[in-house]
């Protein structure tokens, strides 16, 4: 990254961010700035809060174990050779949490677990077809309690205009047990407190030896605070929410205008 010195891991969001709005990216581009960043020793970690298997399938022209990921907003951590974290929600805190997602109506609730992710099968079809857009492993169920998985976190996704109102009544049921965070004007995920993708980058940069100020990290969103709050240099999309660009350090154009390829190292 040209005038940014010293960098040594990259971490990019995802939708918002490194994505387009139709969900792609400049592959040709990006894969010739990739091979720059591996003869500069320098780690690039996908941090998301879409499913592992999906993020890998963007970047298929790449070896797996050339790209680290944070995936499900820190619940699950890929090194690119080993799993490095994987979150685990309570089985109590589960059981309050369906009953909490029971009470709502007009929204869409994503279980998301290691091996797969999991609708009702009630959902409108429309809503299961723009999951897949997420997650690759999605099945369909009867009843919450049908899942067998080990649980990461749950999104949650709806209109824009109960989002608010469905936020605060997330926080105000769930708040003891999991954060509620905003994951897109049409999401919201509920994680384990304490782990999001500053928790997973963190885990990595022990396992690299790279400190804070050598880790450069790209978002728009609020599940990107603290890795931007974290990261040496914290680049907020000029598409991001206020909050992002407030406590961001430097600036990007939108994700339509390939900001993070606009950065050379």
């Amino acid at each position: 990254m040209a005038g940014y010195t010293g960098i040594k891991l990259i971490a990019v969001d995802m939708d918002g961010t490194f994505l387009k709005d139709n969900k792609t990216y400049n592959r040709e581009r990006f894969l010739e700035q990739f091979e720059t960043l591996k003869a500069r020793g320098i780690r690039f970690v996908v941090a998301s809060g879409n499913q592992y298997y999906k993020l890998r399938s963007y970047f298929e022209d790449i070896d797996a174990g050339d790209i680290a990921y944070v995936a499900e907003n820190g619940g699950y951590v890929h090194d690119g050779q080993q799993e490095l974290f994987i979150g685990d929600i309570a089985t109590e805190t589960l059981s309050r949490t369906y009953q909490f997602l029971e009470s709502l109506k007009a929204v869409t609730a994503i279980i998301c677990g290691r091996n797969s992710a999991y609708v009702m099968n009630t959902a409108d079809p429309a809503e299961v077809a723009n999951a897949r857009n997420h997650y690759q492993r999605l099945e369909l169920i009867q009843d919450y309690q049908d899942i067998n998985d080990t649980i990461l976190k749950i999104a949650i996704k709806m209109a824009p205009t109960i989002h608010d109102a469905v936020l605060e009544s997330a926080r105000e049921v769930l708040g003891d047990v999991l954060v509620s965070v905003t994951s897109g004007h049409e999401w919201i995920d509920l994680i384990i407190p304490g782990v999001h993708k500053a928790h997973g980058i963190h885990l990595l940069q022990e396992q690299w030896n790279i400190a804070d100020d050598e880790v450069a990290a790209f978002g728009d969103s609020g599940n990107d605070m603290e890795m931007l709050q974290k990261a040496g240099f914290s680049f907020a999309m000029n598409n991001g929410i206020d909050s992002v660009r407030k406590i961001a350090r430097y600036s990007a154009p939108t994700n339509n205008d390939e900001a993070e390829l606009q950065y050379p190292v």
